[in-house]
């Protein structure tokens, strides 16, 4: 299989300042950090398939729903050079996962169009 499309991570930015620890504010919201990657396409036929990948996990997350603090795909910010998404601090494992999935589905969709093609 040829890999046409990849990710490749950016720096880890943006950690949402919380109440330091000597504030009496309590902390509402857990501490979160933005996921960026840098999207490497050869052609058009690759973004094409992210976004047919990406539109199959979404719906797949409204069929079955969200674990309990799952972020959601939904939130990430796709454009044709990056993928922005803020995820807590807690599931930035589990979202690397989830971009790793839909990176792997996006290759096989790829291979599965590119075989379409020769068939023809």
């Amino acid at each position: 299989m040829t890999q046409r499309l990849a990710f490749s991570e950016v720096e880890e930015a943006g950690h949402a300042p919380g109440p330091s620890s000597d504030s009496s504010a309590p902390r509402l919201e857990p501490e979160t950090l933005t996921l960026r990657y840098r999207i490497r396409a050869v052609d058009d036929a690759g973004l094409e398939a992210l976004r047919y990948a990406r539109r199959a996990m979404l719906r797949e997350e409204w069929t079955r729903g969200l674990e309990d603090g799952e972020p959601s795909l939904e939130d990430a910010v796709f454009s044709v050079f990056e993928i922005v998404w803020p995820v807590p601090a807690g599931e930035r494992d589990r979202c690397r996962s989830k971009l790793n999935q839909l990176l792997e589905r996006a290759n096989r969709a790829l291979d599965e169009m590119a075989a379409a093609e020769g068939s023809r």
